[in-house]
């Protein structure tokens, strides 16, 4: 009988795992695969300054992808076609080859243009018709990530395509907090791609789990405060005088979810916060404006 259980246990387990991205050729849900290069690519369509892109691609456990071979060419073009109106150019990362300046020269140059370029330096940009050109580094551009799969990471134990996850055996999940900072539906994004979800505080052994987790996690890049992270729960704007529900982001009211304790005179609503986060030093509750940019924490519940 022993034997048995061992076995079904052990079954149960291994179907909860996904094959690493190498096997299964799938990888974070915004991330599509080509066939050609045997990797991963996403076109981020907002627009962002140079400096940013590639630690953006590295927080997705890619890179920003060099376009080495036609198949990266026409990966980039494919990409361009789903978004007809989101401009001509995307970041792509140097190849170390020289290239055109994407920059249009006057019909009638009447004067000397001022050389944006020995003040901001040139970067690699993509274009819309498959060429690889150079741009000043301080434009706004959408930018292309790229991993391949036999570097995709995967965290077999958590079931989840990212990095830097911690299971902790008294709630039966894995956390992880984010290294850059995202607006809050930004940061719900993120942690969906990854297979988990923003952090649902369920029980007080949820909320020691998580002082320990951040008690020795280091300052999060360009947060706009480093004790707060975003966690799973928001309220919608009331009509009126209606009260201000906080809800998870499994539609339960924080009562439901097991776990309401806010920090002191919280929440204030200090106005419009209308999105939840958790206080680093005591791992209470409190409200955020939804706009601004924060640490986050990822959670994927574990089944054995």
């Amino acid at each position: 009988m022993r034997n048995c259980v061992i076995l079904v246990l052990s079954v149960i387990f291994s179907s909860s795992e996904a094959p690493p991205p190498q096997e299964s050729k799938q990888y974070r849900s915004d991330y599509e695969y080509n066939r050609k290069t045997d990797a991963f690519y996403k076109l981020h369509i907002e627009t962002t300054p140079h400096y940013l892109v590639e630690p953006l691609c590295q927080v997705e456990g890619a890179e920003l992808m060099v376009p080495r071979s036609d198949y990266d060419i026409e990966q980039m073009h494919a990409m361009f076609k789903k978004f007809p109106d989101i401009g001509n150019y995307v970041w792509v990362g140097n190849d170390g080859k020289d290239h055109e300046s994407a920059e249009e020269e006057p019909i009638i140059n009447l004067e000397e243009p001022p050389n944006f370029s020995d003040r901001f330096g040139t970067c690699v940009v993509g274009t819309r018709t498959g060429d690889v050109e150079t741009s000043v580094c301080y434009r706004g551009l959408p930018y292309i990530c790229k991993v391949a799969a036999m570097d995709a990471p995967y965290d077999r134990h958590c079931n989840v395509y990212g990095k830097d996850y911690k299971y902790y055996a008294s709630t039966g999940s894995c956390y992880k907090i984010s290294k850059i900072a995202f607006p809050w539906s930004e940061a719900y994004s993120e942690c969906q791609a990854e297979g988990a979800h923003l952090v649902v505080v369920n029980s007080e052994a949820e909320h020691l789990a998580i002082m320990n987790l951040t008690s020795a996690a280091p300052k999060v890049r360009n947060t706009k405060a480093s004790y707060f992270v975003f966690a799973g729960f928001r309220a919608e704007k009331p009509v009126g005088n209606a009260t201000v529900v906080f809800k998870t982001i499994f539609n339960e009211t924080l009562s439901q979810a097991g776990y309401e304790n806010w920090s002191d005179n919280e929440p204030n609503n200090s106005n419009g916060e209308y999105c939840g986060s958790i206080f680093l030093n005591d791992g209470k509750l409190n409200d955020l404006h939804c706009h601004d940019s924060f640490g986050f924490i990822c959670e994927k519940e574990v089944s054995l």
